[in-house]
């Protein structure tokens, strides 16, 4: 479990750490960047998710893991790191940046990587009850809110208006917000 975690930790340390520079990039050239509300929300918004998910693999479990346990983790951590690494742009151009217009071009692609993220988490999940007895379509049932948040996050792929992005954020904020209110005590 350890060498998972370790690795699992590795490649959420280097996501955080892409998001880290680029915040540091969009700071330093503050007066050249025109700011938007949205990019840093989506861009906090995948921090507490890679957060979240690093946090729930720290915990102990019940042995050791194969490679073949670990791969599907493998494949949310690299999901979870390209989401972290597409929030913020890469660079400041010397001639200024819009965040509006960045999240209006990269915006399909954040939501597509973070359905992309939620389903396997989900899917993988659910091949996981299977496999050790404990699937029922009562728990399936019980799965609703993911499947609501799931088809919010795809609808961002493809509706491009602005008030219909703020009010899908701020339930997503509910997720790791309700999370760190449960962490913290």
């Amino acid at each position: 479990m350890e060498h998972m975690l370790i690795f699992a930790s590795i490649i959420v340390g280097v996501a955080v750490t892409d998001q880290m520079i680029s915040l540091n990039r969009l700071l330093r050239a503050r007066r050249r960047v025109k700011w938007d509300w949205a990019v840093p929300v989506v861009a906090l918004l995948a921090l507490l998710t890679v957060l979240q998910i690093w946090w729930s693999i720290a915990q102990p479990s019940e042995g050791p893991i194969t490679i073949g346990q670990f791969l599907p983790t493998l494949v949310e951590l690299i999901l979870l790191f390209l989401l972290c690494s597409a929030t913020l742009p890469d660079e400041v151009p010397a001639d200024g940046l819009s965040l509006r217009t960045f999240y209006h071009e990269q915006g399909s692609y954040i939501w597509a990587l973070y359905a992309s993220a939620l389903a396997w988490a989900f899917a993988t999940g659910q091949i996981d009850r299977a496999a050790a007895g404990k699937w029922s379509v009562a728990e399936l049932v019980d799965n609703v809110p993911d499947f609501v948040i799931l088809a919010l996050m795809i609808s961002l792929i493809f509706v491009r208006r602005r008030w219909w992005h703020a009010l899908a954020m701020l339930a997503f904020a509910a997720g790791p917000i309700g999370w760190l209110s449960r962490s913290l005590a």
